[in-house]
């Protein structure tokens, strides 16, 4: 395919995550397609950054995403095949909460109604199975051992990396200007010319809303921090074989998660500390405030990971005011799909959402599959 043409069957605003999974699915099914980014992805800038990410079928979340996940477990693997990679390791994952918290009772629901194996444990089992964990007396914690780990920066390399292989224009550093839609079409501006298409698919996460700005989504961008540290103690209690992945409802609403040391440290962080962000002034860099909060944790739940802080990474949430995600067609326009607002959970499925984009533009249809995704819901 020739980079200098301005022509093309969907052009793709944005390629993080959601992005690249839409230009791998749309140009393996024969599409001709651009994909820009203000960036060169995989970048530090949006959302999909940070060494890892939690894939799970123990989905308290919503059930409805249970058998989304299960796609998107077998199209990781798909990947894994083409690219030569591994690009998914399971070490497999434990919720912990008391047992009338929000994170078990939810968990455990949507394991028994999509029919999910999972197993719950008392304290003294975590702590049997997993010396590192120290949860309290009153607590209890639900095993998911299809729990698996995303390696970041590589799914997007593959995403894209397969994407080129079936033709798609990928243009880095180059953020869209502007966009216009007509009833033949869609015309797209960047610094260097404008690009037209049949389809548009806007995916840019957090810069989705100034993208569309004339629909005044409710999305609201949070800052995430994301730690790396230093075993305090026995380094071995904290490897993949030894520490699963976590995530623990410390209190009510409250929620902290971290991944066993892959190499570079522990990481842990919160999960939605509700720190509002601008993403085009987003602070990068990181205060007491940020560090505290986690050590006190680490210092009463997993006391071997509370050494040396040795990184740290900042990226953001795009959040609905319901955390589930937003895919449609936009109101005034049927051939602009909008992807976004996939509020901190949506990186496991982005191969997933790129054949529900492909499907979409296929069929100028919304299926009851994703009916929960929808723009209406907000009306």
């Amino acid at each position: 395919m020739n980079p200098a043409q301005t022509n093309y069957d969907t052009v793709i605003i944005g390629l993080g995550a959601m992005g690249s999974g839409i230009a791998y699915q749309l140009a393996r099914s024969g599409q001709c397609v651009l994909g820009l980014d203000r960036h060169r992805p995989p970048h530090v800038y949006g959302s999909s950054h940070g060494q890892s990410r939690v894939i799970r079928k123990a989905y308290g979340d919503d059930a409805r995403y249970v058998p989304l996940v299960q796609r998107a477990y077998m199209a990781w693997h798909e990947l894994e095949r083409l690219c030569g990679d591994t690009l998914l390791t399971n070490p497999g994952l434990v919720l912990m909460g008391t047992p009338e918290s929000q994170l078990i009772v939810t968990t455990l629901d949507s394991a028994e109604r999509q029919r999910v194996s999972c197993e719950l444990l008392d304290r003294k089992e975590i702590s049997r199975r997993w010396p590192a964990l120290q949860p309290d007396p009153d607590m209890c914690g639900v095993w998911d051992p299809t729990g698996g780990i995303l390696r970041v920066e590589p799914c997007i390399e593959a995403l894209l990396t397969a994407a080129a292989g079936h033709g798609a224009v990928l243009k880095f550093d180059e953020p869209c200007e502007s966009w216009r839609a007509h009833t033949n079409g869609v015309e797209i501006d960047t610094d260097s010319g404008t690009y037209r298409a049949d389809n548009l698919v806007i995916a840019a996460g957090p810069w989705c809303g100034s993208l569309l700005a004339e629909l005044n989504l409710p999305l609201w961008i949070e800052r995430h921090v994301q730690l790396w540290f230093a075993p305090a103690a026995d380094p071995a209690l904290l490897a993949p074989d030894r520490c699963p992945i976590f995530s623990w409802q410390h209190r009510q609403g409250e929620i902290f998660y971290g991944f066993p040391d892959l190499g570079q440290g522990v990481k842990v962080a919160h999960h939605h500390s509700g720190q509002r962000a601008d993403p085009n002034a987003i602070s990068r860099d990181i205060n007491d405030d940020d560090v505290s909060g986690v050590r006190h944790l680490l210092k009463r739940y997993l006391p071997s990971a509370n050494g040396e802080l040795k990184n740290h990474d900042v990226c953001m949430y795009t959040n609905t005011p319901d955390e589930n995600f937003l895919i449609d067609f936009h109101p005034q326009h049927p051939n602009v799909l909008i992807v976004g607002g996939c509020s901190g959970h949506g990186f496991k499925f982005a191969p997933v959402v790129g054949e529900i984009a492909r499907d979409l533009l296929a069929r100028n249809r919304v299926d009851a599959e994703i009916e929960m995704f929808r723009l209406s819901r907000f009306s």
